[in-house]
Formats: C-alpha cells, structure tokens, sequence
C-alpha cells in the first residue's frame, strides 16, 4: 500500500502531469546556465535562448494542467510540486536577470552606470515572500487543508510574468518593467496575506474538529468539480496558491 503524508500519495509519482513537472524542475539549470553564460562571454544569443527556455518551461506548466484535467489526473504528489517548480523558474529568471546582468559584461556593455536589467531589490523582495509562502504550503499539506488559488494571486503572478519577460528587454523598454514587477509585487504581498489568512483559518477548524483534513482523494474530487462547472481560471502564469495536478 502506497505511504500517505496528508494530500500525497507516492503511488502517483509518475502520472504523466507529474513527469512534465519534473522537466519543468529540470529546464532551472539548463535557463541558469545559458544565463550565466550569456552574461559573461556578453553573447545576447545565449541571453534569448534562455528565454526560450523560460517559455518552453512555462508552455509545459499550461499541459500539465489540462492534461491532469482532462483525465483526471490530479494528485497530492502534483499539487506540492506544480507551484515549487513555478517558484523555482519565476525565482531563478529574477536573480539571473539581477546578477547576469548587474555582475556582468552583459550588463555593464547596455549601461556602464546602471547596468542591472531587474535591480536586486526586487529579488529580495520576491524571495522574502517565496520562503514564508513555501512555508505556508507546507503546512497547508500537512495538515490536509484545502485553500485555493484566487484572483488577486493569479493576476499578481501573471503581472509578475509580465514584468520578468519585459526584463529581457530592458534596455528598450525604459524601466516600465520596473513598474510592472513593482506593482505585481505588490499584489503578490497582499496575496500572501490572504492565503496566510485562509490557511490558519481551515487550520484552526481542523485542530478543533469543526472540519476534516482532506485527503488526496478529496482534493482531486473538489478539483474536478470545479473545472466540470466552469469555475477553474487559469491565467497562464504561474501562481501563488495554486493548488493544480
């Protein structure tokens, strides 16, 4: 019998949704080498294939999530892992932006005074909130509570998105990026806060027996109720309570 903690169920490891999670996981190193490269030999083509990474990687999140759809194929396993791999690109693409830029040929050849495409303020804060918010779900999954994503975690990711793939630009788009990334950073806190919010919350009734911890099981019914009734919303990006595969 397969070993349960909360909402995963190892005997899922392999569903299809799950394996394009682990490529998406593994396309982190291969986007952080192109970068590192690009930024120290000043090669703009190995900066733009990075991109192209990063778009491969963010296609295969958008199939991952109708296929475990569409078959149901929804598990513990994917919903822990879906929104770490997110992270991992979304957190990775901002500090090679900063530091393969800020730190390198790349960088100082557009602006010898500036030569940051993202500065490393916006990395700080991003991965101030990454660390309480992996931590938060975390619990989440222990503790078998079920909180959703909503939109103001959605829109703040997908602004987010936004702001990193203008970063690639950055030299043409005059600090718009800049606003862009501030302001989905923003959302994003606040985002935060309600999912901390929830969590404790569901967490609270849980302990005193108000409501049972879901399992697995539960989670994907619930899942696949709300995409049979037209409620799940995705806005290609990725997000901050996601709760998917």
């Amino acid at each position: 019998m397969a070993k349960k903690f909360g909402q995963i169920d190892f005997k899922e490891v392999w569903t299809i949704p799950n394996i394009i999670t682990y490529f998406r996981i593994l396309c982190v190193p291969v986007f952080v080498t192109l970068m590192a490269l690009g930024g120290v030999r000043n090669d703009l083509a190995l900066f733009y294939s990075a991109l192209g990474v990063f778009f491969l990687a963010s296609g295969s999140d958008l199939v991952d999530g109708w296929i475990a759809r569409k078959f149901n194929m929804q598990s513990g396993i994917g919903m822990a892992l879906d929104p770490v791999a997110d992270k991992l690109m979304h957190i990775s693409v901002l500090l090679c932006l900063a530091l393969c830029t800020g730190l390198t040929p790349l960088g100082r050849a557009y602006n010898p005074e500036n030569p940051w495409f993202v500065h490393y303020a916006f990395v700080i804060a991003i991965l101030a909130k990454e660390g309480v918010q992996l931590c938060i779900a975390l619990y989440v999954i222990k503790n078998g509570a079920t909180v959703k994503a909503n939109w103001l975690g959605k829109v703040s990711s997908f602004t987010i998105s936004i702001g990193v793939i203008l970063g690639f630009f950055h030299q043409w788009v005059q600090y718009a990026d800049w606003g862009i990334l501030a302001w989905g950073i923003v959302l994003s806190y606040a985002a935060a806060f309600n999912y901390l919010k929830q969590t404790l919350d569901q967490v609270k009734k849980i302990k005193k027996g108000e409501m049972e911890a879901a399992p697995a099981e539960s989670v994907k019914e619930e899942d696949q109720k709300e995409v049979a009734e037209g409620k799940y919303l995705d806005l290609g990006a990725p997000d901050d309570e996601e709760t998917k595969d």
